[in-house]
């Protein structure tokens, strides 16, 4: 398959595999990689999709070679969330492993060790890897004492990976006084799965830790809005305007020239204000003429 791929007969290498395959020969790493290359040269996104799932299947996902082909082959689809992702779990399995062999060279792993780690595994989405860590210190395992810190860092990763049920019940049974941090987690994992109970559980419990925060209040009033629930959302609004909170308009800067240029909503200030819309406009017209060849 290697030579294969190396004369440019990519999809010659992806036969001889799916005849590997289908014979029941074992497939190694470096086979992967070779495969998920070709799948690369030849910007097959769909196959190359089905191969990285036979790669997590075999249990080679950990595999720095296999990594990085399937990161270049994302990239070549044009698929660059993929690679992304594919990278921010490559980080964080490096993390992990580099957290692993601190036990291993004798070095100890302080609650910031543990801290860093969790992170690593939410951002990575290894969830049964941050609960092994989390249940380390939880069970008393390991001699590192619990902060509220560590219960943020694992229901963000519930969060982040479609769990917020678990996450309300990992925040509500914190042996601490309940976390910023978790509840903003819950909030925004809910808002985007949908979830309008735990949006309003979570934006209201925000609300009372943390009342002077402007954007707790936006937030509670933004989560009734999007239920149609008009009245809590205008009593909501007319507490901001008791308590003098307002919401900070929204704000874009373009950088022309030598000069930068702001913009706020709804703001008609702008010595430009009627120039600019002509002008959008004109832009408009330009794009959607049809072209004429020569």
């Amino acid at each position: 398959m290697a030579a294969l791929l190396g004369s440019g007969q990519a999809e010659e290498a992806l036969r001889l595999f799916v005849s590997m395959v289908s014979c029941g020969v074992g497939v190694d790493g470096f086979s992967f990689s070779i495969v998920v290359d070709a799948c690369g040269e030849l910007a097959l996104l769909k196959q190359g999709m089905q191969v990285h799932a036979q790669v997590i299947g075999g249990g080679f996902e950990a595999d720095a070679v296999v990594r990085n082909s399937l990161l270049d082959m994302y990239a070549k689809c044009g698929c660059v969330d993929s690679a992304e992702l594919v990278f921010k779990v490559a980080s964080s399995q490096d993390a992990v492993d580099m957290f692993d062999r601190m036990a291993q060279l004798g070095i100890t792993q302080d609650g910031i060790a543990y801290l860093a780690v969790l992170s690593a595994c939410s951002h990575g989405g290894l969830v049964r890897e941050g609960w092994h860590y989390f249940n380390l210190m939880s069970d008393g395992q390991s001699s590192v004492k619990m902060h509220p810190e560590h219960y943020g860092c694992m229901a963000d990763l519930l969060c982040r990976r479609g769990y917020p049920e678990e996450a309300l019940e990992l925040i509500e049974n914190m042996p601490f006084d309940t976390s910023i941090a978790a509840w903003s987690a819950l909030l925004n994992s809910s808002r985007i799965h949908g979830n309008a109970r735990l949006s309003q559980l979570a934006a209201s419990r925000l609300l009372k830790l943390d009342p002077e925060n402007h954007s707790n209040w936006v937030a509670l009033s933004s989560v009734h809005a999007s239920e149609n629930d008009w009245h809590v959302t205008w009593t909501i609004r007319e507490s901001m305007s008791r308590e003098c909170v307002k919401k900070e308009p929204g704000c874009s800067w373009v950088e022309l020239y030598h000069g930068v240029h702001i913009f706020l909503m709804a703001d008609q200030s702008h010595p430009e204000l009627f120039e600019i819309p002509q002008t959008l406009d004109s832009l408009e017209d330009i794009s959607v003429m049809p072209f004429q060849g020569t």
